[in-house]
């Protein structure tokens, strides 16, 4: 509304002989006519333009809520960063495990400080990779590549030793597959159809030519010319048909100046060099061209095994951009499209394999944890972002289980992941953060009243609440799996190959980089101050600290929504606590399980469970020895729900202890229930629990015996947005291999006259 005052007032300066404009609320009055004013019925046009403007101001809100597109106030993060501006995460490396960044998307190319925002990009997937074994030498100033093409080598090069690595890399071989299907289409276009169209075209003249002069051909030579004429329309229309675009060869070569490993791509197919892009190695250069003109693919290179591998680095969907933008995103200009962390630098490790359509690989994933390893003394990597998973058949063992947790316990990184978008459905945490320790936080996805309107367009707002689709705890062995919860759903940058600039994606891959961006300008601070932090310190003050919001479902948001000014403070009253650097496995009855989880059965009688609380220490080769000696905590346990019984306190050292729970399920409804008994250190109770033991119970619905086919009947049932029922039902020991329901939904709305009635029946 102010926008279009201030173009009100505009126009009224070109109107002061007539007019003096007064505020919104009173009337425009006349004034007499100077001498030699215009005509009064351009005065009347005047003002009739000037009242158009004045309702619009009341009818239109000039005011987009900017706020909304890549939401920071509901977490606090835009409080924290306006009481602290230089804790934006400088100082802080954010590693982005997923598709890849470009580090030519808007917002990704500088820091707050004007430092390089992407600072090293690798594909551990090993789809850019070339084999530049072979080695050649200048003749008469070119070299021959393995295309066959004669490549004539720029005079401004400088190569000392002489030696050129070739390889060969198919284009197509580097696109998403958005960006191959749109360059398919436009070399079909450039490169097919103009010379099939026209070959067709001729060849049916000539057909429909010979048949005018010979419409009855009789001569064996007429005859087999027709049926010539004939085959090559057959054979132009089958090859349309069947056409296929194996993508361009690109030669590539490789040398070294002396100083650093160069290469250039001949995207040009024709050996001429010197008008394709020369790039270092992206690590020590951050230099990056687009691969051509048209399809707008930022590349980089790295060199490996002596110049004998050409690693070319690409993107294999626009997944990773977004999901960096969202952490780290940089708007000198626009302050309200900033990521989370805008002076946070960030190094793209691409685990999405561009040959298997974008999914990660166990040998991606192992590669960029070595990097992540490899890092940890110079250009140290602080947070990891993985809003990549999937479902795993045994998520507590495994190798790549195995290799997280060195990341965090031995190298004290911090692994944030999203939960998974398989909700709402109980169980269904992806892998990670469901690993055989509780050490990655887990992000579950919230949408708030101010993205509704931002990013959906939605005619009402809502109370904020999770999605619908968000992944739900407890894992199958009993964890939480949501550590907490944040925005999922932004409209931020994307890759420069998708043609524009911002996009709206949702996801918990979009609240795991909320998350990781606050984690970094909680750690700027930490530092600047001087403070010691550790990757379990870090989670317990994200939990201890979050909103938990009673009306949603607990087993989305986990201990609640994300608040990021609490957590610092925690962090900071707190950072000398004996248990710090100290995590707490916590392992239950005989399967080790992370929780309790009782679900199976009628859970009818009550039962005793074995816990085991452990503690670990990061890097335990390196901790000084005295630390684990004295190291001691006394404890106190609680639980807020009267069917669980377990000890008042414990006496925990440097070694498991066990104690006993008793839960009496017999007087719960059916349906599902959650607690956990939490752990306080008696000197200092106000930091909150130092560790939790989830507990779950399902009571389910038991059919009645007695009948042949029993049936289970739900009325009166109201559904508001966002609103799940979920029944538990015993599957009776003769039940075989039938199961019929029927839904049927009757909704009456008075106030638009509507009446739907949906019925379905489904057989299992």
């Amino acid at each position: 509304r102010q926008l279009c005052r201030l173009l009100i007032f505009k126009r009224c300066q070109d109107l002061q002989e007539y007019c003096s404009y007064q505020p919104v609320a009173n009337p425009i009055k006349l004034a007499p006519p100077a001498a030699g004013a215009e005509p009064f019925a351009s005065l009347t046009t005047r003002l009739h333009y000037v009242n158009f403007f004045i309702k619009m101001a009341e009818i239109v809100d000039c005011e987009f809520p900017v706020w909304g597109l890549l939401p920071k106030k509901e977490t606090g993060v835009t409080s924290f960063l306006t009481k602290y501006p230089e804790y934006d995460g400088r100082g802080i490396t954010i590693a982005i495990f997923d598709s890849g960044v470009d580090p030519g998307a808007p917002g990704l190319k500088v820091t707050s400080e004007g430092k390089p925002k992407v600072i090293e990009r690798y594909d551990c997937s090993g789809a850019g990779d070339v084999d530049t074994s072979t080695v050649v030498q200048v003749k008469d100033g070119d070299i021959q590549g393995l295309s066959g093409r004669k490549l004539k080598i720029p005079s401004a090069w400088k190569n000392p030793s002489g030696d050129y690595h070739i390889g060969i890399k198919n284009g197509f071989e580097l696109y998403p597959a958005k960006l191959k299907e749109r360059i398919e289409k436009e070399r079909r276009e450039k490169l097919w159809d103009p010379g099939h169209k026209a070959t067709l075209a001729a060849a049916t003249r000539k057909l429909q030519e010979f048949e005018n002069k010979n419409p009855q051909p009789v001569s064996p030579s007429d005859k087999l010319q027709k049926e010539e004429l004939e085959a090559q329309i057959e054979i132009l229309t089958s090859l349309d048909k069947n056409y296929s675009d194996v993508g361009p060869a690109y030669d590539c070569v490789v040398f070294h100046d002396g100083e650093m490993w160069r290469a250039c791509i001949d995207t040009s197919e024709s050996g001429n060099l010197a008008s394709c892009s020369l790039l270092g190695e992206f690590s020590r250069t951050q230099e990056y061209t687009s691969l051509t003109k048209s399809d707008q693919l930022n590349i980089s290179i790295n060199v490996h095994n002596d110049g004998n591998t050409l690693e070319i680095v690409s993107m294999c969907s626009s997944h990773g951009t977004h999901v960096a933008s969202i952490a780290a995103a940089y708007f000198p200009d626009s302050p309200d499209k900033n990521g989370i962390a805008p002076g946070a630098q960030i190094v793209s490790l691409t685990i999405g394999d561009n040959r298997l359509g974008s999914m990660e690989t166990g040998t991606a994933l192992v590669r960029a944890m070595i990097r992540v390893m490899q890092q940890s003394e110079s250009n140290k990597i602080h947070v990891i972002n993985m809003s990549y998973g999937e479902h795993a058949h045994f998520s507590s063992s495994g190798r790549i289980g195995e290799l997280m947790n060195d990341v965090i316990n031995k190298y004290g990184v911090i692994w944030v992941a999203s939960a998974g978008n398989h909700g709402p459905a109980l169980c269904t945490i992806g892998t990670p953060p469901d690993i055989s320790s509780n050490n990655i936080i887990g992000v579950g996805a919230y949408v708030s009243p101010d993205m509704m309107i931002a990013e959906y367009s939605l005619r009402q707002k809502q109370p904020g609440m999770p999605y619908t689709w968000t992944s739900r705890g407890p894992t199958i062995d009993g964890d939480f799996g949501v550590t907490v919860c944040a925005p999922g759903g932004a409209i931020t940058s994307v890759p420069n190959f998708t043609l524009r600039s911002s996009q709206l994606m949702n996801g918990t891959s979009m609240a795991s980089p909320h998350v990781c961006g606050a984690i970094a300008i909680l750690l700027s601070g930490l530092e600047k101050k001087w403070l010691q932090y550790s990757p379990y310190s870090i989670k317990r003050a994200l939990e201890n600290t979050a909103l938990y919001l009673e009306s949603l479902d607990a087993f989305a948001q986990g201990r609640g929504l994300l608040q990021v000014e609490k957590a610092f403070d925690h962090l900071v009253a707190f950072h000398g606590q004996p248990e710090r650097d100290v995590r707490f496995q916590v392992s239950c009855g005989a399967h080790n399980s992370k929780g309790i989880h009782l679900r199976g059965g009628l859970q009818d009688r009550t039962k005793d469970h074995t816990v085991s609380v452990e503690p670990f220490f990061t890097d335990p080769d390196n901790t000084d020895a005295s630390y684990k000696i004295n190291f001691g905590l006394k404890l106190a346990l609680t639980c807020s729900e009267t069917w669980v019984e377990c000890p008042s306190h414990l006496d925990l050292m440097n070694i498991a202890r066990m104690f006993t729970v008793r839960i009496d399920p017999t007087g719960l409804a059916e349906g599902v229930h959650t607690t956990c008994i939490k752990a306080y250190d008696v000197s200092c109770v106000e930091k909150g629990p130092v560790f939790r033991v989830p507990i779950t119970v399902v009571r389910p619905t038991q059919l009645p015996q007695d009948k042949l086919r029993p049936e289970l009947h739900f009325t009166n049932v109201t559904f508001k947005p966002n609103t799940m029922k979920r029944h538990f039902i015993l599957v009776p020991d003769e039940a075989t291999w039938a199961v019929q329901a029927k839904i049927v939904l009757f909704t009456i709305d008075y106030s638009n006259l509507v009446i739907s009635l949906l019925w379905i029946q489904q057989s299992y």
